[in-house]
């Protein structure tokens, strides 16, 4: 498959104001596919906007917290009835809004992580699949970490958060196989984003880790790339 596949293809993409997600929705948007997205500043999604040069598909877009279910519910629902049943839905956000020791975690702390990285895009992946299982088709891609498969320490509670949604994630993939969804994972390693507080030109680029998502995404009908790790040449985090 090429990129002139993805015209007029149905695609959700969270956290779509920055980093992976908002490169990934753009060029979405640039190879003509139909995109929803979504992300929680009202200032970020305007310069996302600024940015979009030219649109060949729909767009449908909102700015809103992701810890409250009944706002995701709401903007699934609004998209569909923009765009129409999703081919792909891919789920970009996430946060590492604190570091500590595990034995240093605040309750609230790790509680805001699982909201934003394990209940949030269950939601997603649970609202938007019930007009893949009608449809009968359909690709899940879930944007995770190498920390899903490696312990660092000061790092607990972000471990915690992606680790639970990739448990959850390896169920829902098997549950869901025989009827014709594919359900995907992607493990970036450090990746130069601001998601980071410096500036690492030795991780990964933005782009590398977009353009290995647009493969999981043409891959031919009748395959999967069920989990692909994709890591910078000076990480060493692997066995």
């Amino acid at each position: 498959m090429k990129l002139d596949d993805l015209i007029n293809k149905n695609i959700l993409v969270t956290g779509a104001t920055s980093g992976i997600g908002k490169n990934l929705t753009i060029k979405l948007i640039e190879a003509g596919a139909n995109v929803a997205f979504c992300g929680r500043s009202i200032e970020k999604m305007t310069t996302l906007l600024n940015e979009i040069e030219e649109t060949k598909g729909h767009i449908h877009y909102k700015a809103f917290d992701i810890s409250n279910e009944n706002e995701i519910i709401l903007f699934v629902k609004e998209a569909t009835n923009k765009i129409g049943t999703f081919d792909v839905l891919i789920n970009c956000a996430g946060a590492n809004t604190m570091r500590s020791l595990v034995s240093k975690i605040e309750t609230n702390d790790l509680m805001y992580m699982l909201k934003i990285n394990t209940i949030a895009p269950f939601i997603f992946m649970r609202e938007v699949y019930r007009s893949m299982e009608i449809a009968k088709k359909g690709t899940v891609i879930n944007v995770l970490s190498t920390v899903c498969n490696f312990s660092n320490e000061g790092i607990g509670a972000y471990t915690a958060s992606k680790a639970s949604f990739d448990a959850l994630v390896k169920v829902f993939r098997k549950e869901v196989r025989l009827k014709n969804i594919k359900v995907c994972s992607i493990y970036p390693g450090g990746t130069n984003t601001a998601f980071r507080n410096t500036n690492k030109p030795e991780y990964l680029e933005v782009e590398s880790v977009v353009e290995a998502i647009f493969t999981m995404i043409l891959v031919d009908l009748n395959a999967s790339i069920d989990e692909l790790t994709i890591r910078p040449m000076v990480e060493k985090n692997y066995n």
